[in-house]
């Protein structure tokens, strides 16, 4: 049985997280790695607020000259109510989106990134003003806030851009009416907000799955080979109601038994927040299949890359929800995401899906070339808590 690879917080300053050290990480602002032609409409497609960034995984294809660098980036909704059925349809509180790019290309060197565990915020800094460093924050207009790109500026400096008007209010709020004059984004870009999410590193682990068995344990006939009693006594109405509820409670029964399989599983590695194991299987939460859609680029099949388990959430969030986007419960303290008096995201496990074959992006190798395509979207779903 193939290895799955569980990743697990881990504290690290933010510059240590940047776009040319190639992260895997949670939180705070995307370390984008395609430094142009940013995914630029990240508004939740329900309360249409603006998605914040929740995490990236470093996911390089070795047999692919194009797949040298990918990364996926998955984006999130902080409105609860949009984690819940609307008109008994599953909604999309979540985006992922893949870049990849070649050996050589315009915005890294082809050397492998040395990176000293002396650096510091202010040599980074340097790094990248001298262009020792590459850094999207000097070639695209991002929002302070988010990292994501902007497309309002500012008309009293004419140097903040941001993407809505809500990120500007946060922005005017913060320190922007102070320092409006003399805006620098890199001098900023080290800062947290109300709006991003806390900002950790991803350490991996490699498990050896033989001792988990992922394999299903339930079918239709393990509790419903039920029998409708024939007896005068009882109308044909009464049959097909008993039916009913024995159906119910065989569905009820197999959707216990899978979370709670679930559970077990995840509790040998309590502090699990991610699982990857690209063309392998999910660790189902629910008995509900779930075939993704082909891919919109080429229309080839999509498979399994990874899950966020809710211990995410756990971590980020002090275990008031402990079963949100199967990112560890924790995380939603930590994140500030459990709100008293309002609903806070809640799910059990989030599974991203990408293209069985990586498909080529249309990279021309230019910053300014309107064709270039450096980001494609993928497709994400999730389980909410039985």
């Amino acid at each position: 049985m193939p290895s799955v690879t569980l990743g697990f917080i881990d504290p690290r300053d933010s510059w240590h997280l940047v776009s040319h050290l190639f992260p895997d990480k949670v939180g705070g602002r995307p370390a984008w790695l395609a430094l142009s032609h940013l995914p630029g409409d990240l508004e939740c497609p329900h309360c249409h607020h603006r998605m914040v960034f929740l995490l990236q995984l470093y996911s390089p294809l070795d047999d692919r000259e194009d797949c040298f660098h990918r990364m996926l980036f998955v984006f999130m909704c902080k409105n609860g109510s949009c984690f819940l059925p609307q008109n008994g349809v599953k909604t999309r509180p979540f985006r992922v989106f893949r870049s990849q790019l070649p050996k050589e290309n315009p915005y890294y060197s082809s050397k492998p990134p040395s990176e000293s565990e002396e650096v510091t915020k202010e040599s980074m800094m340097e790094l990248f003003r001298s262009g020792k460093a590459p850094t999207v924050g000097l070639t695209e207009n991002l929002c302070p806030v988010c990292g994501c790109p902007g497309t309002k500026c500012c008309v009293n400096c004419n140097k903040a851009y941001y993407c809505s008007k809500e990120h500007q209010v946060i922005h005017w709020k913060q320190n922007h009416k102070i320092y409006c004059p003399d805006y620098d984004y890199l001098a900023e870009m080290f800062q947290s907000n109300s709006f991003l999410l806390p900002e950790f590193s991803l350490a991996s682990e490699t498990l050896d799955r033989d001792g988990e068995d992922t394999t299903e344990v339930y079918s239709s006939d393990d509790e419903c080979n039920y029998e409708v009693v024939e007896d005068s006594e009882f109308s044909s109405a009464d049959k097909e109601e008993f039916k009913a509820l024995e159906e119910a409670s065989c569905k009820e029964t197999q959707e216990d038994r899978y979370f709670n399989r679930f559970k077990e599983i995840l509790r040998k590695e309590p502090d699990q927040v991610v699982r990857f194991d690209r063309g392998g299987v999910p660790l189902w939460a629910t008995p509900t299949p779930i075939i993704p859609p082909p891919c919109v680029r080429c229309g080839g099949k999509r498979i399994f890359e990874f899950q966020v388990c809710y211990h995410l959430l756990l971590f980020y969030f002090c275990c008031v929800l402990a079963f949100l986007l199967q990112i560890t419960p924790q995380l939603l303290s930590y994140l500030k995401l459990d709100k008293v008096g309002e609903a806070s995201p809640d799910f059990a496990t989030v599974y991203v899906f990408t293209c069985e074959n990586s498909c080529p992006l249309a990279f021309s190798g230019g910053r300014d070339n309107t064709t270039t395509e450096t980001y494609v979207e993928e497709f994400v779903t999730f389980d909410s808590v039985p």
